[in-house]
């Protein structure tokens, strides 16, 4: 027997239980499919967790056993992909060390234990904020071996493939998470010397990490020459083993030497001059994703202001997804005198500065990928102070489309140009008969405005249909 159940423009009319339907038919949505293409009146049968059928009525008939949820004059799209993750950092200061360290305040190891005790944290606020997978492009070794990232083929859960530890020319960064006697929290492995970089990517190969990355900092000029080797020699080594190449590298000769050796994603904008001809037929050569990666910077500034002045920061959060945990920890900042005393307001001006520079040509050179026909996902470094999980993928795609991104490709860019950029995109990231059934729901139009993804109605993550409130986390 068919169950009705209707959800109106004005209120909200499921139960208050997730629909868990074996079959259910969504009926009468605009299906914005994530490649471009949209179906007026559509129906979508989901059968076993996964879309067996979309199309108009005449395409997909309603089985007799269906759970039908009319949908009329709602807007149905996929679901959300954040292709920049860090699963081991937590939105605030004490998941940066490197950052502004505060070891006597956050002590790394308990900041540490207190999210691997929980795997599901960060995988509730992805949920409630319409984020259905999630690529971690960096973390200590139990970013990769944890549950959080090896259990998440389930309905409460979002999709998760993670790198693991970065390999970098900067290991020395390692000192600030390793403090305390805590080896097994080092995020870096060392790219000194070739062995090392292959004793790297085995160790990635041993723990199970889905990608090779490599944070690519500025080298000194008497070290450019072998570390681009070097980066030649990963890329090599990286494709052997079957491993995608990840790159950390914001400058534009650094984003080059990447290219050269392969990279498949870069996850950073270049940020200190404006991307040339080289580089934009490198990125389509190799059809490189590039994720812009733009509001990462304004939150360690306001990070930086909320320690320095000690005023509140009040929290962008529409869909009530950040945890009281996080959100205590941010507004009191009061507690960090210490630190504000090293953020003088010369400084803070200073990096304020240097972030609006950055972000004009981060701007720029997005539009210039864009213009070339590259390939562009959302990604937002989420886990970084201020750029919180969930949420932040908001305002990166209201970045995006500010920089000249029509909302129509930066939809795209969140569903199946990041699905594509994790390797799933034969599982997700389009409205595809055969596909997981992950997708949201929503009352306006995210064609006109992405803004329209802040009032998310409904989340269904493999078949099960929740209610945005139920997966709120406050």
């Amino acid at each position: 027997m068919k169950r009705t159940t209707y959800i109106g423009l004005a209120a909200v009319a499921l139960a208050a239980s997730p629909i868990h339907a074996k079959t259910t038919a969504l009926v009468g949505a605009t299906a914005i499919d994530g490649t471009g293409t949209a179906i007026e009146d559509s129906v979508i049968i989901v059968d076993d967790g996964r879309i067996s059928c979309i199309g108009t009525a005449d395409d997909c008939k309603v089985p007799k056993k269906a759970e039908i949820v009319q949908l009329a004059g709602r807007y149905v799209t996929p679901g959300l992909i954040d292709s920049h993750v860090h699963f081991a950092q937590t939105g605030w200061l004490d998941g940066r060390p490197d950052g502004l360290s505060a070891p006597d305040i956050y002590p790394y190891h308990e900041t540490m234990a207190t999210l691997r005790a929980d795997p599901g944290r960060w995988h509730r606020a992805y949920l409630c904020s319409g984020i259905t997978s999630v690529f971690d492009v960096g973390g200590a070794d139990w970013s990769v071996t944890g549950e959080q990232a090896t259990d998440t083929d389930r309905p409460d859960r979002a999709r998760a493939r993670a790198a693991g530890p970065l390999i970098t020319h900067a290991s020395e960064y390692n000192e600030n998470y390793v403090a305390g006697g805590h080896p097994e929290l080092a995020p870096f492995l060392p790219f000194d010397t070739d062995d090392e970089v292959r004793a790297a990517i085995a160790h990635l190969q041993a723990i199970g990490s889905n990608a090779v990355k490599v944070w690519f900092l500025k080298p000194k000029p008497e070290l450019r020459e072998e570390l681009e080797n070097r980066l030649l020699l990963t890329g090599k080594l990286a494709r052997e083993a079957g491993l995608p190449l990840i790159v950390h590298a914001t400058g534009l000769e650094e984003a080059k030497a990447a290219l050269r050796a392969g990279a498949t994603i870069l996850v950073h904008s270049v940020d200190d001059k404006p991307v040339d001809a080289e580089f934009l037929d490198l990125l389509k050569v190799n059809d490189t994703v590039y994720t812009p990666t733009i509001v990462v910077g304004e939150g360690w500034l306001r990070a930086m202001a909320a320690v320095a002045t000690g005023a509140a920061y009040t929290i962008d959060d529409p869909g009530k997804c950040v945890d009281d945990a996080i959100i205590e920890r941010i507004v009191t900042p009061e507690g960090l005198k210490g630190l504000a005393e090293r953020l003088t307001p010369d400084y803070v001006v200073d990096r304020a500065l240097a972030i609006g520079r950055e972000q004009a040509i981060m701007e720029h050179n997005l539009r210039a990928v864009r213009d070339a026909g590259g390939r562009i996902a959302v990604g937002t470094d989420a886990g970084n102070p201020l750029t919180l999980h969930g949420a932040s993928i908001y305002w990166e795609m209201e970045a995006m489309q500010a920089a000249g991104m029509p909302p129509g490709e930066v939809i795209e860019a969140a569903t199946i140009a990041g699905a594509k950029a994790m390797g799933v995109d034969a599982e997700t990231g389009s409205l595809t008969a055969g596909k997981s059934a992950d997708l949201l729901v929503m009352a306006e139009d995210p064609r006109k405005n992405v803004t329209a993804f802040r009032q998310i109605s409904h989340v269904m993550r493999k078949g099960t249909l929740y209610e945005q409130h139920e997966l709120q986390v406050r």
